[in-house]
């Protein structure tokens, strides 16, 4: 017997995948379409403005490396009317106009740079020396100026004696626009050899070491380096010895090894000390370098002292008197 037949079942070979999808997308609005072409022009334009960039610098690059004369043109740049000076020391603005000899029509962007600060630097006087350009019309100059710590006479070109200054780095120099008052309380180099260097002359070994003493001295005791006439450095090289000969003492031995402040604060105590001794005796040496005690010398004939015999005795301990000078 045949089972009755489905009549919510749907018809043999049709189902939901026979059904026909297709559906017409909706056409584009007007304004939609202008929206997307203004995005389009949008990122046109940011496109062409970072070519355009790109290709400027690029063109700036190489008129500052190929033609710099071409690129002073393009910028307009004027004439040279002003020259403005910056130092640390007494160099003057003529001085510098005077160094660099500028052309009255000269351009900042035609400026060799370089080659004026090399002119600056000629002088001794210039360690350091900075130019820059001021735009429209001015060029600024920097200069950092070495400081002179003593004096040494050599000879000019005629013969004549002439007084140059030497630095901390013995760099040996003229000096200009120094107050004069401070020139001659630098003492006197002696013991070293000039030698010609081009137009002037090579650096002093030992500087560094003797403006270190000079400079403890002036800072520490100003009362003793003011007497301070003449500093050799004969004894320097082989035995680490500085000389100083001062208005009261014709030597006075420092060592190089040993630290400055403590040889000046010996030598003010040894002074104090023979003044404090009965008939004074005039110092004629006083040796600094060795550790523990600083032996003297005295000055007069060997008939003299045994007349009033003097047997000085500086123990290198603190005084207990204060006094202005104690430092």
């Amino acid at each position: 017997m045949n089972p009755a037949p489905d009549l919510t079942a749907p018809p043999p070979g049709r189902s939901w995948r026979n059904i026909r999808q297709e559906v017409s997308a909706p056409a584009m609005s007007p304004r939609g379409r202008r929206r997307r072409l203004a995005a389009w022009a949008k990122v046109g334009a940011l496109a062409v403005v970072i070519a355009g960039s790109g290709w400027g610098l690029y063109e700036f690059a190489r008129s500052w490396s190929t033609d710099r004369a071409a690129l002073a043109t393009a910028l307009h740049s004027e004439r040279v009317r002003d020259t403005v000076l910056i130092t640390d020391g007494v160099l003057t603005r003529d001085w510098v106009a005077g160094k660099l000899t500028l052309p009255k029509e000269a351009s900042l962007m035609t400026l060799d740079l370089p080659a004026l600060r090399d002119r600056l630097l000629t002088s001794g006087q210039v360690r350091v020396a900075v130019l820059t350009r001021n735009f429209p019309d001015t060029l600024v100059v920097t200069l950092q100026e070495r400081t002179p710590v003593a004096r040494v006479q050599a000879a000019d070109a005629d013969g004549a004696a002439k007084q140059l200054l030497v630095a901390k780095d013995g760099t040996v120099y003229d000096g200009l626009n120094y107050d004069k008052t401070m020139l001659a309380g630098l003492p006197w180099l002696d013991g070293i050899r000039l030698v010609k260097s081009g137009g002037g002359f090579e650096p002093v070994d030992g500087m560094a070491d003797v403006s270190a003493l000079l400079s403890t001295a002036q800072l520490q005791a100003p009362h003793l380096y003011r007497e301070w006439l003449i500093v050799s450095l004969a004894r320097l090289a082989e035995r680490d010895e500085i000389v100083v000969k001062a208005q009261d003492i014709p030597e006075i031995v420092f060592s190089r090894k040993r630290d400055f402040f403590k040889q000046v604060a010996q030598l003010d105590y040894v002074i104090d000390a023979a003044h404090g001794l009965e008939a004074a005796p005039l110092l004629q040496s006083v040796n600094l370098t060795l550790e523990g005690q600083v032996p003297v010398k005295l000055q007069g004939t060997p008939a003299g002292l045994a007349v009033t015999p003097i047997t000085p005795s500086f123990p290198l301990k603190p005084s207990q008197r204060k006094t202005k000078r104690e430092f």
